[in-house]
């Protein structure tokens, strides 16, 4: 029996599975630094403003000190960096086959 060498057309296919994998856990990494800054700044652009928008933001994510619910909403918030971050990829990848 002969081997018969993979077609380029699969390994391409490998290649660009690999490439959309990183880029996706890259963007989601990106995205959830991105969110950290923004809160980060919530309170400093409350004191800009004059609103009390950032205040009221933080004051729902802490979840009232309750641990399990901090955690459900930090989980939901990377789940939603990811969900973009696939979007974006995928928004990416039509733009390149296009050109």
């Amino acid at each position: 029996m002969r081997k018969e060498k993979p077609s380029l057309a699969v390994s391409g296919s490998l290649k660009q599975t690999l490439i959309k994998t990183a880029s996706t856990v890259a963007l989601t990494v990106l995205l959830i630094a991105l969110l950290r800054e923004l809160l980060r700044i919530l309170p400093w652009l409350d004191q800009v403003t004059g609103l009390h928008a950032g205040a009221s933001i933080l004051q729902t994510l802490a979840a009232g000190g309750v641990t399990q619910q901090q955690q459900m909403i930090a989980a939901g918030l990377m789940l939603l960096c990811f969900l973009v971050a696939v979007v974006l990829v995928r928004v990416g990848e039509k733009v390149f086959t296009r050109s």
